[in-house]
């Protein structure tokens, strides 16, 4: 499980395995800043959103795109990054590491006091045994959103409280998803210095977008 913090709010993505029947879908969406199409779950409750994006030819590549954007209550010009396994839905999930990594895509990446949007490659992250198969038409994933402070916001390893603020799966439609634009996005995150863990943003505006989902 790969999960995120920044400022009072903490949210997760767990690609879960290949499935069909779920009552959410992803719905196409562009992002102004890159032209990168994602397809993308978003819930009108919470105004959490989660875009993923692959390579047209998924032999080609291991990795994908993804974007999430969720509101703040106490932003603070920070992002930590990290890779989260989790066991159990009541107990801080473990840091991971292995043979994938993180890279900010800042031109599609903002942050102000209230909201965040955060956009990465993740590279070497679709394989059978993280359990999202690029090959796969669609994919059962799950999010969750807290608004309870990270303990310890500074380490990727922070404490990750309780999803108080919601949680839930959804089907994203890989298919959909692959584009030609995801080497524009590739090619941006390398070519960028905040390809460490820890990245600063100045920017100040948000970015959040809505679509037609109207519930979590």
């Amino acid at each position: 499980m790969a999960s995120l913090t920044s400022g009072r709010r903490k949210k997760a993505i767990n690609p879960l395995s290949p499935t069909g029947n779920l009552a959410q879908t992803t719905t196409p969406f562009t992002d102004q800043e890159t032209g990168i199409q994602f397809q993308r779950f978003f819930g009108a409750r919470t105004n959490f959103s989660f875009g993923i994006a692959l390579p047209q030819d998924s032999s080609t590549s291991a990795s994908f795109i993804g974007q999430l954007t969720f509101p703040l209550s106490d932003g603070n010009g920070n992002v930590v990054s990290s890779f989260r396994q989790a066991f159990d839905k009541d107990n801080n999930p473990p840091e991971v590491t292995g043979s994938f990594s993180l890279r900010p895509i800042t031109q599609a990446t903002s942050i102000n006091a209230t909201f965040l949007t955060y956009t990465f490659l993740c590279e070497g992250c679709l394989s059978a045994g993280l359990g999202l198969n690029a090959a796969a038409a669609t994919a059962e994933m799950g999010w969750a959103l807290a608004g309870r402070a990270v303990r310890n916001p500074g380490s990727p390893a922070g404490m990750l409280d309780f999803y108080d603020k919601g949680f839930g799966d959804f089907q994203a439609n890989l298919e959909a998803a692959r584009n030609a634009r995801f080497d524009d996005g590739d090619e941006d995150s390398r070519d960028e210095a905040s390809s460490s863990r820890r990245s600063r943003f100045d920017n100040d505006s948000s970015n959040g977008g809505k679509d037609s989902d109207n519930n979590d």
